[in-house]
């Protein structure tokens, strides 16, 4: 009985390699083509390698690809501005014995009528499962994007449509999330040095690498580690644009540790409570009490004939 794992597609530059698995280990160079207009009739090749322990049947199909907000890989058939038609390998299956070698010619027909901008299909080289295998066999796929670019407008923007982080916290690490667009008409790595950043605090924030397709949007976090103890702080998220343009979003996120400084402002309120009570006690016990100057002269007044007491004031 066979069963299918989810083919290994490498979107971004990468030199990763599948994982040998029972002994099976193939790999494919480049692990994806990116053919500029102008190159289109360039001849070019896969190099397909065995590294594992026993030989292989190696055969190859092409597929058409989208990828999802969160960047979930999806292959279907309805996919926008797909390549599926244009590209053929030749030979299409081989054996492939353990540490051999094979080239893979990729030839590429544009039709006269294809939209300008960027199209991609990825290229899949798929193991059987070898015959003789007991219980359940895996089949195993790497898969190769292909990008081809129809002459025409070749336009390179992207937007970043919004940036979300908490809008209070207490204390670090937090979550940034970004929100990036394509709206031209080729792909946009954000791998290595060209890596998406947040800008906060004086600091950078750095996303993880990935590849925006034409027309694509997607959803990135990053963890910020380090954040100072109190802040009013600006992320900054920026993207700049071969025509000068700069795709931008903020937020603002407060930093306050109430768990630290809670303590001492409920101590500060309390003493200032006890404080206003006891000038409270304070003050109605001197209104209540005759001071003694008022007690001797209500006694000498007492002390006087009514006649005298009463006369008024010469």
């Amino acid at each position: 009985m066979g069963a299918v794992l989810p083919v290994l597609l490498a979107l971004a530059p990468t030199n990763i390699l599948p994982p040998a698995q029972s002994g099976f280990s193939l790999t494919v160079s480049p692990s994806r083509m990116v053919v500029p207009a102008d190159e289109i009739g360039r001849p070019r090749q896969f190099t397909v390698t065995n590294r594992g322990q026993s030989a292989i049947d190696v055969s190859m199909r092409t597929a058409s690809f989208a990828v999802d907000p969160t960047g979930e890989l999806t292959f279907r058939s309805d996919t926008a501005h797909t390549a599926i038609d244009w590209v053929t390998t030749d030979p299409r299956r081989f054996r492939l014995a353990p540490g051999a070698t094979k080239l893979v010619d990729l030839r590429i027909a544009v039709p006269p009528n294809a939209e300008p901008g960027e199209h991609q299909v990825a290229v899949i080289f798929s193991a059987p499962p070898p015959a003789n295998a007991p219980g359940t066999s895996i089949r195993r796929s790497v898969g190769a994007p292909v990008y081809v670019t129809v002459p025409g407008d070749a336009i390179e923007s992207v937007q970043v449509a919004e940036v979300d982080a908490p809008g209070f916290a207490m204390h670090g690490p937090l979550a940034l999330t970004a929100t990036v667009r394509n709206v031209g008409t080729l792909h946009r790595d954000f791998v290595a040095a060209d890596r998406l950043r947040a800008r906060v605090a004086g600091e950078d924030v750095t996303f993880p690498d990935f590849t925006l397709l034409r027309d694509g949007s997607r959803q990135v976090s990053a963890r910020w580690d380090d954040p100072p103890p109190i802040c009013v702080c600006r992320v900054t998220v920026a993207v700049s644009n071969p025509d000068g343009r700069a795709g931008r979003a903020q937020t603002t996120v407060v930093i306050l540790p109430l768990h630290l400084i809670g303590p001492t402002v409920g101590g500060l309120v309390i003493l200032l409570l006890l404080g206003r009570m006891l000038r409270r006690r304070r003050g109605g016990s001197a209104t209540a009490t005759p001071t003694p100057s008022m007690v001797a002269a209500d006694a000498v007044h007492r002390a006087l004939p009514a006649s005298v007491a009463d006369a008024p004031n010469r």
